[in-house]
């Protein structure tokens, strides 16, 4: 009985929070012990919900039984119920009957927030709004959202000391797996190793403009040369400003802020 109650626990916190936006980005800030007791606390409020209902079922049951006794007792018919102990004794499949309406409740109520949570198919305007609260405590993913919202060019450089100077079109890092933003690039090039000074090897831009390619050309697309970049291999990200390169390696200004 022991078991069965301590897996439903674990399931329903496991399933609540790998499927609710705010509970995901609170799992994957979360590691070791800390991942168990985060489930185990969202599964112990389903599994609260379900003693609070066996409560209320045992305590209709009670008073059910007091007023059918007392009517009867009026009536000169005693009776002798006593439903709401029978309801503690009945068993289902040597199980405990409250246990199994516990239980039964703890997943039902799971399931039912699960499909219903406000947080599951939230609108573009309220998932930013989350993304943005959730997104305040960590420096990486703060600059990455605040790039896709001002529209901000970031200069990326990765642990091979290649460097991205673009558009943050995304960042996907929901989950623990793939955390990876897709990078709109201007321009390209390397840090040199001594001095870490930036040269430009590629000019998206200049390429963009001369063959006029945008975020809605075809055949092509400035889609086409986006580049995805796990977030790991980053070594230091920052905003941008195309001054900084000067008026020759500056890219032009041929993109709107992606949606």
């Amino acid at each position: 009985m022991g078991t069965a109650i301590f897996m439903v626990l674990l399931v329903c916190g496991y399933w609540y929070t790998t499927r609710d936006l705010s509970s995901r980005f609170k799992l994957k800030r979360t590691y070791g012990w800390e991942v168990y007791f985060l489930v185990a606390l969202y599964g112990c409020i389903f599994v609260l919900q379900g003693i609070i209902v066996v409560f209320i079922i045992w305590l209709v049951l009670l008073i059910f039984s007091q007023l059918a006794n007392l009517i009867a007792a009026l009536n000169q018919h005693p009776l002798n119920l006593h439903y709401h102990a029978d309801f503690l004794n009945w068993s289902f499949l040597e199980i405990k009957t409250p246990v199994v309406v516990m239980l039964a409740t703890a997943i039902l109520l799971c399931l039912l927030h699960t499909s219903r949570s406000p947080n599951i198919r939230l609108k573009t305007t309220e998932r930013k709004d989350l993304y943005k609260k959730l997104t305040k405590t960590n420096g990486l993913e703060g600059i990455l959202y605040q790039s896709m919202e001002q529209g901000s060019m970031v200069l990326v450089t990765l642990a091979s000391q290649r460097i991205y100077i673009g558009l943050v079109y995304t960042a996907l890092n929901e989950s623990t797996a793939s955390d990876n933003l897709v990078l709109l690039p201007l321009l390209s090039g390397k840090r040199d190793q001594n001095s870490l000074q930036i040269n430009v090897e590629n000019n998206y831009a200049a390429y963009y403009q001369r063959n006029e390619i945008d975020l809605s050309s075809k055949p092509d697309s400035v889609f086409c040369f986006r580049k995805i970049i796990f977030l790991h291999q980053i070594e230091s990200l920052s905003l941008f400003d195309p001054l900084m390169l000067g008026e020759t390696a500056a890219p032009s200004k041929v993109l709107d802020t992606p949606r």
